[in-house]
């Protein structure tokens, strides 16, 4: 009979921390952008590749070792160093990725196609030519990029 006790006052006494793990836990969203035309801006914890077909992208990836940092191919100019965690790559047909930690992303350009996992600040701004490419959130139905617009990403988001 104790040991019933026992169990069941620590068992009492774990179930509201446990609880309140949960509710405050928010998971990982997910940002899909195909043939996006404009400036995205991504600052987020986890894991984003893409391409374009011309433009620029900025990576500011402020601690080296918590993840893979940038990679990045195809990139024709000369890469710019801003400081020791900002780097800008530009060029036609450019590839990149991080994958793991935290890091902010500012892609500009045409022919935008990127993936994200992970929770953070977005800021889709499209050119506002009326097609400026689709956007989807957590898997819903992509629509069109809008001329400005900012959120938070997780598993919550719209």
């Amino acid at each position: 009979m104790s040991r019933a006790l026992v169990f069941l006052a620590v068992l009492a006494l774990g179930l509201p921390a446990g609880a309140a793990a949960t509710a405050t836990d928010i998971g990982d969203g997910t940002l899909s952008i195909k043939d996006g035309r404009g400036s995205f801006t991504i600052a987020a914890r986890g894991g984003i590749i893409g391409t374009f077909a011309r433009g620029s992208v900025v990576i500011t990836d402020p601690v080296a070792d918590d993840g893979t940092g940038p990679i990045v191919s195809g990139d024709d100019w000369p890469p710019v160093y801003r400081n020791e965690t900002t780097t800008v790559y530009g060029g036609t047909r450019v590839r990149f990725r991080l994958i793991g930690g935290r890091f902010r992303i500012k892609v500009q350009g045409t022919g935008v196609n990127l993936s994200l996992v992970g929770k953070g600040q977005i800021t889709l701004n499209g050119k506002g030519t009326g097609d400026d490419g689709t956007y989807s959130v957590n898997g819903e139905s992509p629509i069109p990029v809008p001329d400005i617009w900012q959120f938070l990403l997780s598993s919550t988001s719209p």
